[in-house]
């Protein structure tokens, strides 16, 4: 078999593999170490149909799944990940070069905190402690995931709401005024946050973190972008 068709292969089979993931994390909150050793195991092969050196290829590709490792484990030891979460993002380590692998990082980070806002939609929803006021909350709630969901897809890439350009350019002028547009949207993203995990609270609601479902998207989405790359006659990974 060719070596580039391979190559899509390897890639096919590692989207199969994230949306395995996705699913078994979302029905039993697990991901298995069979998934985890297979995703891994596929790596080797990749790196020989993607041409990529021993050093620093390789080297590199290694030493991001050391530093993916130690820093999830710290969330492990917190409680703040589960261990198939680490061994799936540290998997994926394995497969992706450093701009691809920082990527995933950013968009796993955007749809969790986007995912772990809706879980708590549903518990202030649900929530049966005495003197709250579900609907008020839960309404806030949705409103500050919108604004995030706004947020998210802005740093992505993908559509958004935003102040009108010749607004921006009207007020742009004044010096003051440039700091306080720069700084706006990083006072909007703290209120939002604030707010929400204060609702939560309220509730006496903890969400868990979706880690293996933002772990699993955010690799599918890099996975798409190698696929389109290659088909498009650029070079995949």
């Amino acid at each position: 078999m060719d070596q580039q068709i391979l190559n899509y292969v390897l890639l096919g089979a590692l989207a199969m593999a994230l949306l395995v993931a996705a699913f078994t994390d979302l029905k039993s909150r697990t991901i298995a170490n069979k998934l985890n050793i297979a995703i891994a195991a596929g790596a080797p092969l990749y790196w020989w149909t993607s041409g990529l050196s021993l050093w620093p290829g390789v080297g590199y590709q290694l030493g991001i799944a050391a530093i993916t490792l130690a820093v999830c484990a710290l969330f492990f030891a917190i409680r703040q990940m589960g261990g198939g979460d680490v061994k799936l993002l540290t998997a994926l380590a394995l497969w992706f070069p450093p701009s691809n692998f920082i990527g995933l990082v950013l968009i796993m980070a955007m749809l969790g905190w986007v995912l772990t806002l809706a879980m708590g939609i549903w518990g202030v929803a649900h929530s049966r402690v005495v003197g709250a006021k579900p609907v008020r909350d839960t309404t806030l709630l949705i409103a500050c995931t919108l604004v995030a969901a706004n947020f998210a897809s802005a740093v992505l890439g993908g559509p958004k709401l935003a102040i009108p350009q010749p607004l921006i350019d009207s007020l742009g002028s004044n010096p003051a005024m440039s700091i306080l547009l720069a700084m706006l949207p990083i006072a909007i993203l703290a209120v939002v946050t604030l707010a929400s995990i204060r609702i939560i609270r309220r509730h006496e609601h903890q969400p868990r973190v979706p880690y293996g479902l933002a772990i699993s998207m955010a690799g599918l989405w890099i996975v798409a972008g190698g696929l389109a790359a290659g088909m498009s006659g650029n070079p995949v990974g």
